[in-house]
């Protein structure tokens, strides 16, 4: 097999995480860097496009981060944060493929954006499946046009090919599945914690089957969030107490994981250890493993090869 390095990429309160990993004969962590950004994909996300004015000077803060970490990676993949993305639950009808479904998709994008065409938007659904297979919702994601222009500008100043443009959360769930096999039967509640929200959804048999937000503004919201999102798993009927609860992002304090260890009864509360089963280079700043939790976005991604 030939050796390829990927790039991952995700953003968290103005700063820019990224992880490189190499895909040869195993699978290795090869950097890890981050740096403060003047670009908050998060404030203007929606405002950007190819000719945006900040976009030579994104380009030129990568060029220097990969050149100070000496990253080799030939593709780059991106983890945008939820809050210049569409992201809505909606009812799944069985019958709807193909064109019809993507009319249906068009057609709920026109009711929350009436001024703005269907057409600026790319637009991608996944049907949330009850246990005997059936659909029971599809997540809606949407993104704009102009936005995926800024990033394929970007990764052609830099040089790179682009691989993924995924949302954070879900970029997560390929670290959840490398580096915790062993729960994998079970279900298990992720928690991305972020500026002004929190993101949760619940992954079982290595698939992501509900995904809600809640707004929160300090470490006592992102309890509640977590004890609002386990209190709607049982009103859903999901009988089984989740074998782990799993936090990735930033600002997470210990003693808020000790807190709602013991307050849930979930043994298995801790922030996501990104690096845990990831082979490492030596180079990788152990700094920035230490707080891994982080680079979950960025790490997911990089694993994820076309």
């Amino acid at each position: 097999m030939k050796t390829q390095r990927y790039l991952g990429l995700s953003f968290l309160r103005g700063r820019i995480q990224v992880a490189e990993i190499e895909h040869g004969k195993q699978v290795q962590l090869t950097g890890l860097a981050e740096r403060d950004s003047a670009l908050d994909f998060s404030q203007v996300g929606a405002q950007l496009n190819a000719t945006h004015p900040q976009l030579p000077t994104f380009v030129d803060e990568l060029k220097e981060l990969f050149n100070e970490s000496k990253f080799l990676a030939g593709y780059i993949s991106y983890a945008l944060p939820p809050d210049p993305v569409f992201i809505n639950m909606i009812p799944a009808d069985p019958s709807l493929k193909g064109r019809e479904l993507n009319e249906y998709l068009q057609w709920e994008m026109e009711q929350y954006y009436p001024g703005t065409p269907a057409k600026d938007f790319i637009i991608d659904s996944h049907a949330f499946r009850t246990s005997d297979g059936a659909p029971k919702e599809l997540f809606m994601v949407s993104v704009r046009k102009s936005m995926v222009g800024f990033i394929q500008k970007v990764t052609a100043e830099l040089k790179l090919k682009l691989n993924i443009i995924d949302i954070d959360q879900f970029s997560t769930e390929k670290t959840l599945l490398f580096n915790y096999p062993e729960v994998l039967d079970h279900p298990i509640v992720l928690f991305g914690v972020r500026f002004g929200y929190v993101d949760a959804s619940l992954v079982h048999k290595g698939e992501m089957s509900d995904y809600r937000s809640f707004p929160s503004s300090s470490d006592a919201d992102v309890k509640k969030a977590i004890h609002r999102y386990l209190t709607y798993l049982k009103e859903k009927d999901v009988q089984e107490l989740p074998a782990a609860l799993l936090l990735h992002g930033s600002d997470i304090p210990q003693n808020l994981i000790l807190e709602l260890r013991t307050e849930t009864g979930i043994k298995q509360t801790l922030t996501i250890n990104s690096c845990r089963k990831l082979p490492t280079s030596n180079k990788v700043p152990k700094s920035l493993m230490a707080e891994s939790y982080r680079f979950a976005a960025a790490i997911g991604l990089a694993l994820r090869t076309p």
